[in-house]
């Protein structure tokens, strides 16, 4: 796998600080190196730091200059039920105009909806939908999910959804 040196950031965020979750006023203090750069080796973040730092620890890293540009850790969702089937579309709609929750699921929408797409989904199917839906995390900035199952409330189905996700991973 080849180096790459990326240079020339102009800002490169990072989370260096305390070995330990940020408290309080901690929470707004981001680290940040302006004109930044990273070395990539292995498919891993090698270092970080000033471009011209970076430039001189290169070696035969390919070069890629990021014209200024921001530069942020990958986001982390830590609550999704990413498998499922079918859309909430109407869902969303029928909430923007004001009708609740309830009102939704008298007339078939709601978590039961997606339930039945979901158990009537092949595996198959799910993980064909479930990666495309990674694919725009990933596209959004989010490289991390902890995916819980949940739409599928039988063991079979359950199972079904935890064989996708082990699929993806």
């Amino acid at each position: 796998m080849k180096s790459l040196a990326l240079l020339h950031a102009s800002e490169l965020v990072t989370l260096a600080g305390p070995k330990r979750p940020r408290l309080g006023k901690e929470l707004s203090e981001l680290a940040i190196i302006r004109d930044g750069g990273m070395l990539i080796r292995h498919g891993k973040i090698d270092i970080v730091g000033p471009s011209d730092e970076i430039e001189k620890k290169a070696g035969d890293a390919e070069i890629i200059d990021l014209g200024g540009r921001l530069v942020l850790p990958g986001f982390v969702d830590a609550h999704t039920h990413l498998v499922f089937a079918g859309n909430r579309l109407d869902d969303f709609e029928r909430r923007a105009r004001g009708e609740s929750y309830e009102q939704i699921a008298k007339v078939g929408g709601g978590i039961w909806s997606t339930v039945e797409k979901t158990r009537a989904a092949t595996e198959d199917e799910l993980f064909a939908q479930t990666k495309k839906h990674a694919g725009w995390f990933l596209k959004c900035g989010t490289t991390t999910v902890e995916a819980k199952s949940g739409y599928g409330l039988t063991l079979d189905d359950e199972l079904k959804i935890l064989r996708v996700m082990q699929r993806l991973n």
